[in-house]
């Protein structure tokens, strides 16, 4: 039966104080025959470190290398090697190099320290140190460690870089700068069948979201079905040459056949990509003066129009709004405004603003409250984002439901019949919340019923599973089956 080490990946950069650089992190694993163990990582800059002859006539660094894992002070594991840059001929280029190792290790909390000292300069050399918790069990799911990967390829002799049939060459950083442009990553699921069942499909979908947004990024979004067993393995790969400077989660996600999320995975990385950092085209005093956008001498009315443009805005486009907004100043709001309809419509950017002007008036009309104006509501940003739904099932009576409405729209991006539930828990006024929706991306409530049905009920457990009978319920009904 497997057993999981639960430790979260961390990734630590160290400079010594004669200048050594160097990179660290570490991720946990199990292997069946060999227990629970840590992986290490090891990346260090060719040039921070010192090069000397060795006996074959070739220039080569020379590092001791000591890992020490203590409890109660006393060292349960200890590791101590040398570790040796590749031969070089000359010290015109010098190497970085990568090293890896595996630590097996019990159950339990150690405190762990890690020193690095340069043998050939021992003014260069650093020590960091961290609290491992490892914890593994026959009876949970759990994810291992998510390790980022440089490179790959069919292992041919086993070796220190194989698993699972490849050599995975580690990247031992969670920046990735503009010359990367393969975004790849390893992680293991163990006993998947203890969450769902021996042998019943799960689905298991991995993304990219903004970190602080938490805004799916719908072109950076996978999905795989899968069976549930002891373990799968996971090794995705994303082509990020069109993703912008910015902090990124990578998401995974594990979802039943409801397509209820059952578990769930993160990790935070950086992309740097100037040159796609200025999304929003920039233009001269002339070329604003001679624009559509030129009429638009309010700072307050331009704002406005800003504003109502969140529910259409990509993520850069929105901290691009927010910081013209916040500058104040009408000349940046012009250029920002004018370049964010160029984009949408070359030709003519003054009818794409005037059509979606139309559509924010509408929403304005329909779905203002006395707090918030159409398009800063649920149903409002929904409207503006995905256009009018196919088909609307609105519900105010109900005995014991919150009035509510569900939207049905036949296509929506790559997805096909998708749902928006929006419900009103104040009971009075217009303003709907989003309780739930299939669309990927969107806000998902497992036990939406039970929310939506507490107008007139006591949830003693809001997770368990949905029992109760709702009297003249039919909202999930015409969910699973919009009219």
């Amino acid at each position: 039966m497997k057993k999981l080490v639960t430790l979260i990946l961390i990734l630590i950069s160290f400079y010594g104080y004669s200048n050594m650089r160097a990179y660290f992190y570490y991720a946990p694993f199990y292997y069946q025959n060999q227990g629970s163990f840590l992986e290490t990582y090891l990346t260090v800059i060719g040039n921070s470190v010192e090069f000397k002859l060795n006996e074959n006539n070739k220039y080569q660094s020379s590092l001791e290398v000591v890992m020490l894992f203590k409890q109660d002070g006393k060292i349960q594991e200890f590791k101590k090697y040398n570790l040796l840059s590749p031969e070089i001929t000359d010290t015109l280029s010098l190497p970085n190099f990568i090293d890896q190792q595996r630590v097996s290790l019990k159950n339990g909390t150690y405190y762990f320290e890690l020193s690095i000292k340069d043998n050939f300069d021992t003014l260069k050399k650093h020590i960091i140190s961290d609290v491992i918790t490892i914890n593994y069990t026959n009876d949970e799911f759990e994810f291992s460690g998510i390790q980022f990967i440089e490179s790959y390829k069919q292992t041919t002799e086993q070796n220190k870089l194989s698993k699972n049939g490849y050599d995975l060459v580690p990247y031992v950083s969670d920046f990735f700068p503009t010359n990367i442009n393969q975004f790849i990553f390893y992680c293991e699921l163990y006993n998947t069948n203890k969450l769902i069942g021996d042998s019943l499909n799960y689905v298991l979908i991995y993304y990219l979201e903004n970190a602080k947004s938490k805004i799916t990024l719908n072109d950076y979004s996978r999905l795989k079905k899968q069976k549930a067993n002891n373990q799968h393995v996971l090794f995705g790969e994303f082509n990020i040459e069109k993703l912008p400077s910015g902090v990124y989660n990578l998401v995974i996600e594990i979802r039943d056949k409801e397509n209820s999320i059952l578990k769930i995975k993160k990790i935070a990385f950086t992309r740097s990509k100037p040159s796609l950092d200025k999304l929003i085209p920039e233009f001269n005093e002339n070329e604003i003066a001679n624009s559509f956008v030129a009429k638009y001498t309010d700072i307050d009315t331009l704002k406005e129009y800003i504003n109502c443009t969140f529910p259409i805005c990509d993520n850069m486009e929105n901290v691009y709004a927010k910081t013209h907004i916040e500058s104040n100043n009408i000349k940046n709001m012009q250029s920002y405004f004018y370049g964010f309809w160029v984009k949408r419509n070359f030709n003519n950017p003054e009818k794409a603003w005037n059509d979606y002007k139309e559509q924010v008036k509408m929403v304005n009309r329909l779905y203002s409250s006395q707090i918030r104006k159409g398009y800063e509501t649920d149903r409002g940003r929904v409207y503006l984002q995905y256009g009018a739904p196919n088909t609307v099932t609105d519900s105010k009576h109900e005995p014991s439901a919150y009035p509510y409405e569900i939207w049905h729209y036949y296509v929506i991006k790559d997805e096909t019949n998708k749902k928006f539930i929006f419900y009103n828990p104040q009971l009075a006024g217009n303003d709907y919340d989003l309780l739930h929706s299939d669309v990927t991306g969107e806000i998902f409530t497992k036990n939406w019923e039970r929310v939506l049905h507490k107008r007139n009920t006591t949830l003693s457990n809001p997770d368990e599973k949905n029992t109760d009978e709702h009297y003249g319920g039919k909202a999930k009904e015409m969910f699973d089956n919009p009219r």
